[in-house]
């Protein structure tokens, strides 16, 4: 499948308990939508009106992370569902989702109703979160899996270093790593390899300041690590599946 994406949409994280997943990920900070209405999704300030910057849980199995690319046109599954924010308003989304496609997972979305993720009670997290920057892969070939998604998406690829690929298509970027330059980088972590690859593994959530969001985690006794620039580490077993860096922007 080709498309003309124009940014990573949204984080896809599929669990057998969203509602377990969604209190771990409260522990680390965040706000999420009402607990009544699938998909709980985390949303953020994006960058642009019509794309909006956000992570969802859905219920299913097997337990996978998939990538949501944003096309200006598409033809697919139409999803709707409402929420209803503490003052009794009610949001309604619409978004329309295309078939999955690989080397890793991803598939496109079209969102006709894209200010129903940008509600400012829910863009505001205790953690100090600002927006999703980037979303981490593994790969044994990172530079062919980077080929194949710069002709599916009409994105543009840049070599980082030797290991480690970047898949850009807006602001948010994809970071494909071999499975040994990750672990050199992130050793903090000590994290098992997925199995299978390519896997989308981790995102990256820029945070206000790093000092308080280690406070946050300490109290609610989420184990953590550090990386050079106050990078704050936390590993998937802790999330419900996703590896989280969080990168202080003061």
């Amino acid at each position: 499948m080709k498309i003309s994406a124009r940014d990573i949409d949204h984080l896809s994280l599929t669990v057998s308990d969203p509602a377990e997943t969604a209190a771990r990920l409260n522990q680390l900070g965040f706000n999420l939508t009402p607990d009544d209405v699938e998909p709980r999704c985390i949303c953020f300030q994006p960058d642009r009106d019509d794309v909006p910057n956000y992570i969802e849980l859905l219920q299913g199995h097997p337990p996978l992370l998939s990538l949501a690319l944003n096309v200006p046109e598409l033809e697919g599954e139409e999803r709707t569902h409402s929420w209803e924010t503490e003052d009794g308003f009610e949001v309604d989304a619409g978004v329309v989702v295309g078939e999955s496609s690989g080397p890793l997972p991803w598939f496109p979305v079209k969102h006709e109703t894209p200010d129903a993720f940008m509600e400012p009670e829910w863009i505001v997290h205790p953690n100090g979160a600002l927006g999703m920057m980037a979303i981490h892969a593994i790969a044994e070939t990172p530079k062919e899996t980077a080929k194949a998604l710069k002709a599916a998406w009409g994105a543009t690829v840049e070599e980082i270093f030797d290991g480690c690929t970047m898949v850009k298509s807006g602001s948010v970027e994809l970071l494909i790593w071999s499975p040994l330059a990750f672990q050199l980088e992130y050793k903090a972590l000590e994290m098992m390899m997925p199995t299978e690859m390519p896997a989308v593994i981790g995102a990256a959530i820029a945070v206000e300041r790093a000092r308080p969001l280690q406070g946050l985690l300490s109290a609610n006794n989420v184990p953590f690590a550090l990386a050079e620039g106050d990078r704050v580490l936390v590993a998937p077993e802790q999330t419900g599946g996703l590896m989280i860096e969080f990168i202080p922007q003061n």
